[in-house]
């Protein structure tokens, strides 16, 4: 686990100011989600992270999850946002909780998928990726 709180942690791996992590909900959203996995640890689970997924968490764990996001005032694709950002997404982005629970520091290909998660969750279309410039002879 990193020996700083996550907010600077995040903020510092993803380059942001750390304010902007808490108008988007992120801070409030990892709080959420960590309290539903040390709930699912003290139950015994042998993956508390799996309680957290979109996809792989059973349907009472997902519909509690995201009653607790609506109620941070989060639309339906910021849900899947935050859920990406933070526990992961099934084409192997391992989320922040993981990483910040194992002191990873994000690569820039993982740096530029969490930031396009973020600016999801605060109401702004990613910008399409720039075409490479081609050099001629």
């Amino acid at each position: 686990m990193s020996r700083q709180p996550f907010d600077r942690w995040a903020a510092e791996q993803l380059d942001v100011d750390p304010e902007v992590l808490v108008t988007a909900k992120v801070i409030a959203a990892f709080d959420l989600l960590l309290s539903r996995l040390e709930a699912a640890a003290g139950r015994g689970a042998r993956n508390p992270l799996v309680t957290i997924s979109g996809k792989r968490a059973g349907g009472n764990s997902r519909a509690c999850t995201r009653r607790m996001l609506e109620q941070l005032g989060f639309t339906p694709g910021q849900r899947r946002a935050v859920h990406r950002l933070l526990a992961g997404s099934p084409s192997g982005w391992p989320g922040l909780l993981r990483l910040y629970a194992e002191n990873v520091a994000l690569d820039a290909r993982q740096r530029q998928y969490a930031r396009r998660q973020l600016l999801c969750l605060r109401g702004k279309q990613p910008e399409p990726p720039r075409e490479r410039a081609t050099v001629r002879s």
